[in-house]
């Protein structure tokens, strides 16, 4: 038997900012990207984070692909920008994932806090002029959701 072991997550390592990988490969017909925050990859599951969060913005003007034109990109950027800055706030959240396909991306959390996600989303949404916003919170303390798009 090897004598290392999977580190313990703490608290005070969180978020983990790096590294990010892109895979491509295709939803029901159209392309599809996924951005991955490796940096969870060797942990799996991070106790107390047991609510999978989806905010998914459906795109103004896709691409025929489905995919966003560069502009549009640009204003998602800072869709990106001002839900990480609200929800990792106090780590109450960490951001595992973004998903681009089909005329829409999502941004995929985990959370020991869902009802301040709901707060915060409201938030959000009150201020994003750009998009609308849709939130879906549901419980998966076992990351499988991250572990399907790893």
């Amino acid at each position: 038997m090897w004598p290392f072991k999977k580190k313990a997550q703490s608290a005070k390592d969180l978020p983990i900012a790096r590294p990010w990988t892109v895979a491509e490969g295709e939803y029901k017909g159209k392309p599809m990207f996924v951005r991955i925050n490796d940096g969870y990859r060797r942990f799996m599951v991070i106790p107390g984070y047991g609510h999978q969060v989806g905010i998914a913005v459906p795109l103004n003007e896709p691409e025929p692909s489905g995919l966003p034109s560069s502009a549009e990109n640009g204003e998602l950027d800072l869709i990106e920008d001002a839900i990480c800055n609200a929800l990792e706030t106090a780590k109450e959240s960490l951001f595992v994932a973004v998903i681009t396909t089909s005329g829409m991306r999502e941004f995929v959390f985990y959370t020991q806090a869902p009802a301040q996600v709901k707060l915060k989303f409201e938030q959000l949404k009150a201020g994003i002029a750009s998009h609308p916003i849709q939130l879906m919170i549901r419980p998966d303390e076992d990351w499988d959701v991250y572990a399907r798009l790893t």
